[in-house]
C-alpha cells in the first residue's frame, strides 16, 4: 500500500504541532473510528488503539498485538507498541514517559470531521490518564488545517479525479439523446466508470450521478422523462485513489428546429459564468471566505437573477465536502466556516448556482487550487451551454 500521502501529512502534523506550542497529538480509535485516520495514518485497528504524533517527529502506535503486522510493514511509526490485556496501561505508560505538557485531541462543537472522539471515549481517556498533569485541548485548529491545506501528492491525486471526471463527462455528452429517463442517463456513467474502473467519488461506489431534469436537489436520478427543449444539470465526483472531484454541468436539449439555446437560457448561463469569474479573481491566499462568496452573490443579484440558496464554493479533497473554510455567506447554518482565511494549497468548488425561477435554472462547478498569488482552474471550464442534438 502507498502512504506516501500519510507520511507527508504526519509531517505537517508535526509542523503544525511546533507553531502551535502543543507537544502531542493523540488520537484514539477503534475499527477506524476516528474520521481523520485515512488522512493522517491511512492504517486503522479492529481493537482499541492510539496513534502519537509528536511536535518533534516522532511517531508511535500503541496497538493490540493482532493488529500490528500492518502497521508495523506501513514504516509510518518510529516504535509500535502491543498490548496483551488492554490499551489503558501501555497508554498511560506511553504518554507518562514521554512528559507532554500540551496534549490535543479530536473534539469540537462545530467541526464533524474533526470530533472523532466519543463521550465514552474521552471519559475512558480522562479516567486512563488521571495522573497526567499537563493541559488537553482540542485539535480541530490544526486539523482543519492539515484536511485544508493540501500537500503536493494530494493535489496531484486531486487533479486526475477532476481529468477523469471530465473525461467521462465528454463520453456521456456523445451518448445522451432525448427521450431518456433521468435513470438512463445517470447509467451511462456507470458503463464509463467501469471501463475506467473508478467508483463514485461521494459514496465510493458505483453510482449514478444527481441527473436533475427539474426538482433541482440532492437526489437520485429518478424516471422523469428528459424531453426536446429541457435543461438538464449534472451533478458528479469521481474518486481517484482517496481524493475526489466535485463537477457540475448543465446541458440543453435541442428541439428539432433549433441551433442554439433560448437565449434566456444562454443569458442566465453567462451570469453564472461570470460569477465563477469574479469568484475566482477574488479567490487568493487571505481572503475570507464570505467575501470570496459575496462577490458572485452581487454579479448574480445585479444580473436579475435569484439570491444563491446555498454557499458558493467549498473545499474538496478526502470528501466532497471536506470542511475548513467555507466561501459562504454569513448565515447562522454555516457557522464559523465563512470566516475562515483562504490559504495556499486548499482545493475549493467555484458553484453559483441559478435555481428555478423566473430564469433557467443553471448549475455550473468548477474546481480550483489556491497558489501563492491567487488561484489557478484545476478543472477545464464549461464556456457554453452543452448542446445535445438527437
Amino acid at each position: 500500500m502507498d502512504y506516501s500521502v500519510n507520511r507527508e501529512k504526519m509531517e505537517q502534523a508535526s509542523g503544525a504541532l511546533r507553531e502551535r506550542e502543543i507537544d502531542m497529538w493523540l488520537i484514539l480509535t477503534s475499527e477506524g473510528s476516528d474520521p481523520c485516520l485515512p488522512l493522517v495514518t491511512g492504517v486503522r485497528t479492529v481493537g482499541p488503539g492510539a496513534f502519537l504524533i509528536l511536535a518533534d517527529g516522532r511517531r508511535y502506535a500503541l496497538c493490540s498485538a493482532i493488529d500490528a503486522q500492518d502497521i508495523e510493514e506501513s514504516g509510518l511509526f518510529d516504535e509500535v507498541y502491543k498490548y496483551a490485556q488492554g490499551l489503558d496501561d501501555t497508554l498511560r505508560e506511553t504518554v507518562l514517559r514521554l512528559a507532554p505538557s500540551r496534549i490535543a485531541l479530536n473534539y469540537s462543537a462545530g467541526e464533524h470531521l474533526c470530533d472523532g472522539l466519543t463521550l465514552g471515549r474521552y471519559r475512558w481517556l480522562m479516567e486512563t490518564l488521571k495522573h497526567f498533569e499537563g493541559e488537553f485541548i482540542s485539535s480541530e485548529p490544526f486539523l482543519t488545517e492539515l484536511r485544508s491545506i493540501k500537500t503536493p501528492e494530494e493535489i496531484r491525486r486531486t487533479q486526475k479525479a477532476i481529468d477523469i471526471t471530465l473525461d467521462i463527462y465528454d463520453a456521456v455528452f456523445g451518448r445522451l439523446k432525448a427521450g431518456m429517463t433521468e435513470q438512463e442517463a445517470g447509467a451511462l456513467f456507470l458503463d464509463e466508470m467501469q471501463a475506467r474502473g473508478v467508483v463514485n467519488g461521494l459514496d465510493r461506489k458505483l453510482s449514478m450521478p444527481m441527473v436533475l431534469k427539474e426538482n433541482i436537489s440532492h437526489r437520485q436520478p429518478s424516471d422523469r422523462v428528459i424531453a426536446y427543449g429541457d435543461l438538464v444539470i449534472f451533478d458528479y465526483s469521481v474518486d481517484y485513489e482517496g481524493y475526489v472531484s466535485d463537477i457540475a454541468r448543465t446541458v440543453y436539449f435541442l428541439r428539432p428546429d433549433e441551433t442554439d439555446a433560448p437565449d434566456d437560457a444562454k443569458y442566465a448561463f453567462q451570469a453564472a459564468y461570470d460569477a465563477i469569474s469574479a469568484a475566482q479573481a477574488a479567490l487568493k491566499p487571505g481572503a475570507i471566505g464570505h467575501e470570496v462568496d459575496g462577490v458572485a452573490r452581487r454579479l448574480l443579484l445585479d444580473r436579475g437573477m435569484p439570491e444563491i440558496s446555498h454557499a458558493t464554493g467549498h473545499q474538496i479533497g478526502r470528501q466532497t465536502h471536506d470542511g475548513g473554510t467555507l466561501l459562504a455567506p454569513r448565515w447562522e447554518r454555516y457557522g464559523q466556516a465563512p470566516y475562515g482565511t483562504v490559504r495556499p494549497g486548499m482545493i475549493f468548488t467555484l458553484e453559483p448556482t441559478i435555481l428555478p425561477g423566473k430564469p433557467p435554472y443553471i448549475l455550473l462547478e468548477e474546481n480550483l487550487v489556491v497558489t501563492e498569488t491567487g488561484s489557478a482552474y484545476l478543472s477545464v471550464r464549461q464556456e457554453r451551454l452543452a448542446l445535445i442534438r438527437s
